[in-house]
């Protein structure tokens, strides 16, 4: 029991295990330092959150917002991610949208990774297709702004014309402005510029133009395209527009009623055509054997690309945990002279920072946290806050003993919350993030609830962690949580989402100041099932009100000092009690707590019918917890239902109005141990099942009724069975033939034939 404990992941003590998890992961090859396209305010020299572009432009200063390559440290996620698929029957309970939505977002291709050589260079473009059938269709190669090659051109490292160059330069410029969403948006608009560089085609020899066009993204594949006309629709709107060969080399099969002469561009598989020694294979077939050949030239191979990117973990800001790096430009030079042939690889074994090569420390295990520095200028200076701090920035390395500095950047929060539940076990745990056995004990999470939000994040992430903490043998399974479960949005009355600007946001603090902690709680499990989107409501809310108001007025008659008070229990009262404990129990299991609840209204409905009470629906909300005009049958001989059964119903009351239900366990009842530590009730006896009278017919004529328990409506043999039994019914069906009608629950009629 830690109760007492708490976890704050902006403290030493919480992010100290963030960063021994990072350098965990970089010694497993599973981080890295890259560069990702990030919003960028040229006047602000910072980093902007999407939130802060508004229209384009920087919320702070109203300059036009740039996209701009930034370091950033990455988490390399694509290793996991044939496992983060889901399989089709997973043995712990996920919502099946979250499971579709997860794997779509990881959207594994199989395909091919074909190698283009740059004409008259060594340098060549690697491209992945998953359509290499169509490799003999390619008329050319179309580049991201974002491609490693545009940049070479930018800085002169080809040979181009100054009017080329400046062409290159506008539209690569004009490209980096936009944002990602922006550029997919624009996409049936095709704009580019031709590079006036060649490629070779591995298989035939030619000469194919390259291309930049910003509808190509550079974090698929590795940011280029080739272009089929014939085969890719987007391809063949770009060809048309900028007058480039449409090569047709795939054809219908027999059967495929489509015309081979059809100018639309034919997307299907088929047969090959103008693909050399491979004419007249099927799709299927040349996939495998022009990927083979590829192989056997060394200039292609099979590959498995997925639609989820690296995770970017790093954020140029002050709030996070300090990344545990350390940069030596000593350690650097003196590795480099020792290489010997082996080679440093960027990112991983040395960083470039303001034109100067640095070796990569981790910082050693023994020195953390690395704390975050108080110190520090917040004024966007084009650097990090962190970097700001020289004392802090400065630091003695940990190999050479020479001055060294610091990584300036932090975690982004997702790293905190991708783990927390674990340290939730064991807060002061010093030997590592969690005590391992208990840990083995305590979970798998149960049940997990949280928003949709989350299903392409957070959930994303905390699986991922889950899985490489059982990598490194700290626990013995791979999903964090049995069970998922997502709630709803309460919407403003209005029926819209709430917001400040539309004047339509609820505050709980006043909902709870006029209504009380318990009503607002329980509206809140009752307006709507858990997973559904509804507005709020502010007659239903005092309908709730209303509904403890009752409960408490209810419970008065049983103040232990009244001992005139005399108990009959109500067979029928209590059966129905019985069955509301069994639904309620299994409502909460299934999170369907509305259902619960109404159940729970209704229990109480027949309560009072049966003491004779009165609901007193008009009573003002200032006089719902009056008992004066409360209308008890004065001369009620004895009361339908025991303390222990009265105790019962609150026991399970208990979970949605928890402090009413403590009041008045232990003010009327006199209970010593709180209501929320006694034994959730149990229906041990045989539910009293409730019986209904069914009039039976013959020819449409009343002849006899017959009373059947409410369980078994549904069975029309035993409803018939009970109907044949009565003397007045089958003295009518003697010897004739006759068919059934029977309207569940309501009349059973016997139709004799003439």
């Amino acid at each position: 029991n830690n109760c007492d404990k708490v976890v704050i992941t902006c403290l030493p003590e919480y992010y100290r295990w963030n960063q021994w998890i990072f350098l965990e992961l970089f010694k497993k090859g599973l981080v890295y330092q890259g560069k990702a396209l990030s919003n960028w305010c040229p006047s602000c020299q910072t980093v902007l959150a999407n939130e802060n572009v508004i229209d384009g432009k920087c919320w702070r200063c109203d300059s036009t917002v740039i996209q701009k390559q930034v370091p950033q440290w990455f988490i390399k996620i694509t290793a996991y991610a044939q496992r983060l698929i889901w399989p089709e029957k997973p043995l712990v309970d996920w919502p099946s949208s979250v499971r579709e939505g997860q794997n779509n977002w990881i959207g594994s291709s199989e395909g091919a990774e074909v190698e283009f050589k740059i004409k008259n260079t060594n340098l060549k473009i690697k491209v992945f297709t998953t359509r290499v059938d169509t490799l003999f269709g390619v008329t050319a190669l179309v580049l991201a702004p974002e491609h490693w090659l545009v940049g070479q051109i930018q800085n002169s490292k080809f040979k181009s014309e100054n009017e080329k160059l400046r062409e290159i330069n506008n539209y690569v410029n004009q490209a980096k402005r936009k944002q990602e969403e922006e550029r997919l948006r624009e996409a049936k608009e095709k704009t580019g510029v031709d590079t006036g560089i060649k490629a070779i085609h591995p298989l035939t020899g030619e000469e194919i133009p390259i291309w930049i066009a910003d509808y190509v993204l550079g974090w698929y594949g590795d940011g280029a395209v080739m272009l089929v006309p014939a085969h890719d629709e987007r391809d063949y709107q770009f060809a048309k527009k900028f007058n480039l060969p449409i090569k047709k080399v795939i054809v219908p099969s027999q059967k495929l009623k489509v015309e081979n002469n059809s100018e639309k561009p034919f997307t299907e598989y088929g047969i090959l055509i103008n693909s050399g020694e491979f004419n007249g294979l099927t799709s299927k077939e040349a996939i495998e054997k022009i990927t083979k050949k590829l192989g056997k030239l060394g200039l292609g191979k099979r590959k498995v690309v997925y639609h989820l990117r690296d995770w970017s973990i790093s954020r140029q800001r002050y709030w996070g945990t300090p990344v545990p790096i350390i940069y030596c430009r000593q350690c650097f030079n003196n590795e480099y002279k020792n290489l010997k042939g082996k080679k440093l690889k960027e990112g991983v074994d040395y960083v470039v920072i303001d034109q100067e090569n640095y070796l990569v420390h981790l910082v050693p295990e023994k020195d953390l946290p690395v704390r975050l520095p108080y110190d520090v200028d917040f004024t966007p200076k084009g650097k990090p806050p962190l970097a700001t701090n020289e004392k802090w920035l400065k630091v003695t390395c940990p190999k050479c003993g020479k001055e060294a500095i610091r990584d300036p950047q932090t975690l982004d929060t997702f790293f905190d919350s991708s783990w927390y539940w674990f340290r939730y076990v064991s807060p002061d745990y010093e030997k590592g993030p969690f005590d391992k056995d208990l840990v083995a004990k305590l979970t798998p999470v149960d049940i997990y609830f949280g928003g949709a939000e989350h299903t392409l994040g957070h959930t994303l992430y905390a699986r991922f962690f889950t899985k490489f903490f059982h990598d490194l043998g700290l626990v013995d399974y791979e999903e964090f949580a049995l069970k998922r479960v997502q709630h709803g949005i309460v919407l403003g009355p209005d029926g819209n989402k709430m917001s400040k600007s539309k004047g339509n946001v609820i505050n709980p603090q006043e909902q709870v100041k006029e209504y009380g902690a318990d009503a607002v709680r329980m509206y809140l499990c009752f307006m709507m099932p858990y997973e559904g989107t509804g507005p709020w409501s502010d007659e239903t809310i005092a309908g709730v009100y209303r509904f403890l108001g009752r409960v408490w007025r209810m419970y008065q008659k049983y103040k232990i000092q009244n001992s005139d008070l005399k108990i009959k229990e109500d067979k029928k009262l209590v059966g129905k009690l019985q069955k509301t404990i069994i639904k309620v129990t299994k409502d909460i299991e299934r999170i369907k707590l509305n259902t619960a609840i109404a159940s729970m209204m209704e229990f109480l409905n027949e309560w009072e019918k049966a003491v004779g009470g009165s609901k007193k629906q008009e009573e003002s909300l200032s006089e719902v917890f009056s008992t004066e005009d409360f209308a008890f049958a004065q001369n009620q001989e004895a009361w339908p239902l025991g303390v222990e059964n009265a105790k019962r119903f609150l026991q399970i009351l208990s979970p949605f109005a928890p402090f009413l239900t403590e009041e008045i366990w232990r003010e009327v009842f006199e209970e010593k141990k709180s209501i929320h530590l006694s034994a959730w009730p149990k229906v041990d006896k045989e539910v009293i099942d409730e019986e209904v009278v069914i009039p039976v017919q013959v020819n449409g004529k009343l002849r006899a009724t017959i009373k059947i328990q409410n369980s078994k409506l549904k069975s029309q043999n035993e409803i018939e069975k009970e109907a044949l039994k009565q003397e007045k019914v089958k003295k009518y069906l003697e010897g004739k033939k006759y068919r059934v009608v029977y309207v569940e629950g309501k009349v059973v009629n016997f139709v004799v034939y003439e």
